[in-house]
């Protein structure tokens, strides 16, 4: 039996764009999860705030896109839950900012879409805390506490995420992988 095999340029390059953006997903994960330690979450009331997981969100929703994103924040999240690194406010503050992130750098094709992690992360991962995850763990707990909470973090970790993005974009490196982020 003879096999033939048809080259497809579009389907190589989009394989091959498979590839890297998993490949940048997990290093994004591994990232996030050495962060954790070094130099570690501030711990505030009931929630230990990361900024650096704001980081990371710029560069998975600007790199990567929404859905990777989203999925980077989830798996960063829940192995600081596992680790104890992080609590149960890790995932709905992390993976709404990733997503505001990734959608509108989507729509705008701007690095300054960074800075849309702020009100991912402070308004509408502030209200998930406080209005689902806070009653499920049996607690009581103000929108506007978390808003105070997590905007901190959400802006310097989209401040260093946006100077990473333009820092890499200068030296053309996302070129070189594969992954055009303008």
């Amino acid at each position: 039996m003879i096999y033939v095999m048809i080259y497809n340029k579009e389907a190589v390059y989009a394989a091959t764009l498979k590839s890297v953006s998993a490949a940048t997903s997990g290093l994004l994960i591994a990232l996030g999860v050495t962060l954790s330690y070094f130099p570690g979450p501030i711990p505030v009331g009931p929630a230990y705030l990361f900024p650096y997981q704001s980081m990371i969100n710029v560069l998975a929703g600007v790199l990567l896109g929404p859905y990777y994103a989203a999925f980077v924040a989830f798996s960063v999240g829940a192995i600081r839950i596992g680790m104890g690194t992080g609590t149960f406010f890790s995932l709905p503050g992390g993976i709404p900012g990733a997503l505001f992130v990734g959608f509108s750098y989507r729509l705008t094709h701007r690095y300054l879409s960074a800075f849309a992690e702020i009100p991912g992360t402070a308004l509408v991962g502030s209200f998930l805390s406080a209005y689902v995850v806070t009653p499920l763990q049996g607690h009581g707990g103000s929108w506007s506490t978390f808003i105070y909470l997590f905007t901190p973090a959400a802006v310097a970790g989209s401040v260093i995420g946006y100077l990473i993005v333009v820092a890499l974009d200068r030296r053309h490196v996302l070129e070189r992988i594969g992954l055009r982020a303008s």
